[in-house]
Protein backbone atom coordinates (compact mmCIF):
# COMPACT_ATOMS: atom_id res chain seq x y z
CA UNK A 1 0.00 0.00 0.00
CA UNK A 2 1.17 3.27 -1.28
CA UNK A 3 -0.07 6.89 1.17
CA UNK A 4 -2.28 8.72 -1.84
CA UNK A 5 -1.23 11.63 -0.43
CA UNK A 6 2.74 11.37 -0.15
CA UNK A 7 4.38 12.54 -3.11
CA UNK A 8 7.62 10.59 -2.42
CA UNK A 9 7.88 6.82 -3.59
CA UNK A 10 10.98 6.33 -1.42
CA UNK A 11 11.29 7.52 2.55
CA UNK A 12 14.94 8.52 1.74
CA UNK A 13 13.44 11.38 -1.04
CA UNK A 14 11.93 13.12 2.88
CA UNK A 15 14.72 12.34 5.16
CA UNK A 16 16.81 14.74 2.57
CA UNK A 17 14.64 17.35 3.78
CA UNK A 18 15.42 17.73 7.16
CA UNK A 19 18.16 15.99 9.64
CA UNK A 20 16.82 13.10 11.32
CA UNK A 21 16.98 11.82 14.80
CA UNK A 22 19.37 9.74 16.05
CA UNK A 23 17.11 6.89 16.71
CA UNK A 24 15.15 6.99 13.50
CA UNK A 25 18.48 6.72 11.48
CA UNK A 26 19.40 2.87 12.10
CA UNK A 27 16.10 1.95 10.79
CA UNK A 28 16.94 3.46 7.37
CA UNK A 29 17.20 1.12 4.60
CA UNK A 30 17.47 1.76 1.17
CA UNK A 31 14.52 1.41 -0.83
CA UNK A 32 12.32 2.26 1.83
CA UNK A 33 8.48 3.40 1.03
CA UNK A 34 7.78 6.04 3.64
CA UNK A 35 5.50 3.23 5.07
CA UNK A 36 8.17 0.96 5.87
CA UNK A 37 9.76 3.35 7.51
CA UNK A 38 6.61 4.80 9.93
CA UNK A 39 6.31 1.23 10.65
CA UNK A 40 9.38 0.62 12.28
CA UNK A 41 10.03 3.59 13.71
CA UNK A 42 5.89 3.12 15.55
CA UNK A 43 7.14 -0.78 16.44
CA UNK A 44 10.48 0.72 17.71
CA UNK A 45 8.14 3.31 19.92
CA UNK A 46 9.80 6.19 18.37
CA UNK A 47 6.68 8.33 18.23
CA UNK A 48 8.28 11.71 18.35
CA UNK A 49 10.25 10.61 14.83
CA UNK A 50 7.35 9.26 13.39
CA UNK A 51 5.79 12.93 13.70
CA UNK A 52 8.32 14.40 12.30
CA UNK A 53 8.71 12.39 9.46
CA UNK A 54 5.05 12.25 8.47
CA UNK A 55 4.84 16.34 8.83
CA UNK A 56 7.84 16.42 5.88
CA UNK A 57 6.33 13.58 3.75
CA UNK A 58 2.59 15.21 3.45
CA UNK A 59 1.81 18.39 1.46
CA UNK A 60 2.35 21.46 3.28
CA UNK A 61 -1.92 21.95 3.81
CA UNK A 62 -2.46 18.52 4.94
CA UNK A 63 0.01 18.46 7.00
CA UNK A 64 -1.33 22.09 8.47
CA UNK A 65 -4.78 20.28 8.62
CA UNK A 66 -3.40 17.04 10.60
CA UNK A 67 -1.70 19.46 13.16
CA UNK A 68 -5.32 21.02 13.02
CA UNK A 69 -7.19 18.07 13.84
CA UNK A 70 -4.50 17.10 16.79
CA UNK A 71 -4.77 20.66 18.04
CA UNK A 72 -8.51 20.13 17.63
CA UNK A 73 -8.82 17.48 20.15
CA UNK A 74 -7.65 18.90 22.92
CA UNK A 75 -9.86 21.01 25.31
CA UNK A 76 -7.83 22.74 27.60
CA UNK A 77 -7.00 25.89 25.25
CA UNK A 78 -7.02 29.47 26.19
CA UNK A 79 -9.03 32.10 23.90
CA UNK A 80 -5.58 32.80 22.22
CA UNK A 81 -4.85 29.46 21.48
CA UNK A 82 -8.00 28.45 20.53
CA UNK A 83 -7.81 31.82 17.38
CA UNK A 84 -3.90 30.40 16.32
CA UNK A 85 -5.82 26.97 15.90
CA UNK A 86 -9.27 28.64 13.97
CA UNK A 87 -6.83 30.74 12.01
CA UNK A 88 -4.66 28.06 10.67
CA UNK A 89 -8.00 26.25 9.96
CA UNK A 90 -8.82 29.38 7.75
CA UNK A 91 -5.75 29.15 5.97
CA UNK A 92 -6.52 25.47 5.02
CA UNK A 93 -9.63 26.45 3.42
CA UNK A 94 -8.07 29.77 1.96
CA UNK A 95 -4.29 29.26 1.49
CA UNK A 96 -4.05 32.92 0.69
CA UNK A 97 -1.78 35.70 2.15
CA UNK A 98 -4.24 37.59 4.22
CA UNK A 99 -4.76 33.85 6.01
CA UNK A 100 -1.08 33.67 6.55
CA UNK A 101 -0.75 37.08 8.08
CA UNK A 102 -3.40 36.32 10.25
CA UNK A 103 -2.17 33.22 11.26
CA UNK A 104 1.14 35.17 12.40
CA UNK A 105 -0.10 37.37 14.55
CA UNK A 106 -1.82 34.81 16.58
CA UNK A 107 0.71 32.61 16.82
CA UNK A 108 2.33 35.97 18.85
CA UNK A 109 -0.26 35.98 20.79
CA UNK A 110 -0.67 31.89 21.20
CA UNK A 111 2.90 32.09 22.04
CA UNK A 112 4.90 29.00 20.94
CA UNK A 113 4.95 27.37 24.30
CA UNK A 114 2.30 25.24 23.22
CA UNK A 115 0.79 23.40 20.10
CA UNK A 116 -1.60 25.72 19.81
CA UNK A 117 0.38 28.55 18.27
CA UNK A 118 3.23 26.24 16.28
CA UNK A 119 0.05 25.25 14.22
CA UNK A 120 -0.51 28.97 13.75
CA UNK A 121 3.42 29.16 12.92
CA UNK A 122 3.44 26.84 10.61
CA UNK A 123 1.28 28.08 8.56
CA UNK A 124 2.79 31.52 8.53
CA UNK A 125 6.05 29.73 7.49
CA UNK A 126 4.50 28.00 4.77
CA UNK A 127 5.38 30.50 1.91
CA UNK A 128 5.26 34.13 1.14
CA UNK A 129 7.78 36.34 3.47
CA UNK A 130 8.86 35.78 6.89
CA UNK A 131 9.51 39.44 7.32
CA UNK A 132 6.75 42.77 7.40
CA UNK A 133 4.55 42.95 4.33
CA UNK A 134 6.41 45.92 3.52
CA UNK A 135 9.61 44.88 3.70
CA UNK A 136 11.70 43.21 0.96
CA UNK A 137 10.67 39.12 0.78
CA UNK A 138 12.84 36.74 2.90
CA UNK A 139 11.12 33.30 2.16
CA UNK A 140 10.90 30.76 4.76
CA UNK A 141 13.43 27.82 4.36
CA UNK A 142 11.63 25.18 2.40
CA UNK A 143 9.99 22.48 4.91
CA UNK A 144 10.41 24.81 7.77
CA UNK A 145 6.66 24.52 7.98
CA UNK A 146 7.13 21.15 8.39
CA UNK A 147 9.10 20.95 11.82
CA UNK A 148 6.32 23.68 12.74
CA UNK A 149 4.14 21.11 12.10
CA UNK A 150 6.20 18.82 14.15
CA UNK A 151 6.23 21.08 16.76
CA UNK A 152 2.50 21.74 17.02
CA UNK A 153 1.66 18.04 17.29
CA UNK A 154 4.57 16.40 19.77
CA UNK A 155 3.78 19.62 22.32
CA UNK A 156 0.00 18.66 21.78
CA UNK A 157 0.14 15.13 22.70
CA UNK A 158 3.01 15.89 25.47
CA UNK A 159 2.30 18.99 27.48
CA UNK A 160 1.17 19.50 30.03
CA UNK A 161 2.73 16.55 31.92
CA UNK A 162 3.10 13.88 28.97
CA UNK A 163 0.50 11.84 31.41
CA UNK A 164 -1.73 10.88 27.98
CA UNK A 165 1.39 10.80 25.69
CA UNK A 166 1.32 7.35 24.61
CA UNK A 167 -2.68 7.83 23.96
CA UNK A 168 -2.07 11.03 22.18
CA UNK A 169 0.19 10.08 20.13
CA UNK A 170 -1.24 6.70 19.01
CA UNK A 171 -4.58 8.58 18.35
CA UNK A 172 -2.64 11.26 16.47
CA UNK A 173 0.03 9.33 14.25
CA UNK A 174 -3.74 7.22 13.07
CA UNK A 175 -5.13 10.44 12.28
CA UNK A 176 -1.96 11.22 10.42
CA UNK A 177 -1.99 8.10 8.38
CA UNK A 178 -5.50 8.72 7.96
CA UNK A 179 -5.07 11.85 6.29
CA UNK A 180 -1.89 10.04 4.07
CA UNK A 181 -4.42 7.91 3.25
CA UNK A 182 -6.66 10.59 1.46
CA UNK A 183 -8.89 10.82 4.48
CA UNK A 184 -9.54 13.84 6.67
CA UNK A 185 -7.64 12.91 9.77
CA UNK A 186 -11.75 12.63 11.76
CA UNK A 187 -11.29 9.19 13.32
CA UNK A 188 -11.50 8.06 16.99
CA UNK A 189 -12.11 9.66 20.44
CA UNK A 190 -10.75 12.93 22.13
CA UNK A 191 -7.58 12.88 23.55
Amino acid sequence: MSFVKIPHPFAQNILCQYEPQDGIKPLIEPGMTPEQLLNRALQEGLNADAVIFLAHALPVREAVWWACCCAGRRQDWDEAQLDAIRAAKAWVYTPDETSRRYAESTANAATLQNGAGWVAQAVFWSGGSMTGPTDPVVPPPEYLYAQAVAGSINLTAILPDGAEADARYKLFIEMGLDIANGGNGNIGNAA
